[in-house]
């Protein structure tokens, strides 16, 4: 106990402590990492709005509200989209022929609850005529309970990440300087430690931004080639849903190596089994393919994030490898934490390793 009392003692006894809050804190994290990344992304990406509007607002929590709004409602709107054509579809399961035999056990029953004849209903039930409707329920109804559960399961998971990244974003946006200052005070203004740091936030600024960019990018010109296009079919529109679509393929330009193919090919193959099976000209799939490729695939893909990724310190090659790595070793969230790594590991070579080297050396 008497080291412990010393000055090294009562060092170590701090050094353990943090690092037993580290630890928990990184335990609480480790599950939601994938959440924290979606969330450091979209920082980065909303940072220069952000600031932009804090010029005119001056108030922190209201600028970072409207910023997470920004970013919230067409993401809502997307969603809510794909909804309405979701369930659009599945109006269209339900008129199928697949469920004409729950309608023939049902329908006698509903055309006497129809005819407001109550009393032959509860007779007929009553007599044991409902066994087939029992039945049907006995055997429906626990999978669908069971479908159900897992199904509200989801969607509380999803909203709960959901209110985890917007918690983790407002206070990023807000605070992000009062931490700058925290950590740059913490070790004593460290010119080497600043110069890096600094170095490293301005490039994920920009590789952040630029995919932010390369999303806008590559829906707008998708939805204006595919509007155009439906517009100029004499046959019927090309693209059902255009805008769905090309919001679609903007997301899918985050997608590592396949990119936004990951959702036009499909759709492409889609289209052409619709010309064997209904009166679709073939011509549909054929154009839709050649100028998706030539001009929805071209455009953003090549000339968008060339121009933007131009500004960044960091070669667009290793980032573009970050992303395919990182997804391949780390999973979905390895699409943020690909570039991330990069970034910290070009400026680390940059500019601490050849001065790590210079003192090994003289050492």
């Amino acid at each position: 106990m008497g080291v412990l009392r010393g000055r090294d003692g009562t060092r170590l006894v701090w050094i353990g402590l943090g690092l037993v809050i580290a630890a928990l804190i990184g335990l609480a994290l480790f599950r939601y990492v994938g959440t924290l990344l979606f969330a450091i992304f979209v920082y980065y990406a909303t940072r220069p709005l952000y600031r932009w509007l804090d010029r005119y607002l001056e108030h922190p929590n209201v600028t970072a509200t409207v910023t997470i709004l920004f970013v919230v409602i067409p993401m809502v709107a997307v969603i809510g989209y794909a909804g309405v054509v979701a369930l659009g579809e599945l109006d269209r399961l339900l008129a199928t022929s697949t469920l004409e035999t729950y309608r023939s056990v049902f329908q006698p029953y509903l055309r006497l609850a129809r005819e407001g004849n109550i009393g032959r209903l509860r007779a007929v039930l009553g007599a044991g005529m409902g066994g087939s409707v029992a039945g049907t329920l006995a055997q429906g109804l626990p999978n669908a309970l069971t479908r159900l559960s897992s199904i509200a399961g989801f969607v509380f998971s999803v909203l709960a990440r959901f209110f985890l990244m917007l918690t983790f974003l407002f206070y990023l946006l807000r605070d992000d300087q009062k931490l700058r200052r925290w950590f740059y005070d913490s070790v004593d203004h460290d010119e080497r430690i600043v110069e890096y740091t600094t170095a490293v936030d301005g490039d994920l600024e920009t590789v952040f931004v630029s995919n932010l960019a390369v999303i806008a990018v590559a829906a707008g010109v998708a939805t204006a080639t595919y509007v155009g296009l439906n517009v100029l079919a004499s046959s019927g529109s090309v693209v059902a849903t255009p805008v769905l679509l090309s919001l679609l393929i903007g997301i899918g330009t985050l997608i590592p190596a396949v990119g936004m193919k990951i959702v036009y090919v499909p759709y492409g193959l889609l289209l052409l089994g619709l010309t064997v099976t209904t009166a679709t000209p073939l011509w549909h799939p054929i154009v839709f393919f050649a100028v998706t490729f030539v001009v929805v695939d071209t455009i953003p893909d090549f000339f968008a994030r060339s121009f933007l990724s131009a500004r960044s310190g960091v070669h667009m090659g290793l980032v573009l490898l970050g992303y395919f790595l990182g997804t391949l070793a780390f999973g979905w969230y390895g699409l943020f934490l690909g570039p991330i790594v990069v970034v910290l590991a070009v400026h680390f070579a940059d500019e601490i390793f050849p001065d790590l080297v210079d003192d090994l050396l003289v050492g």
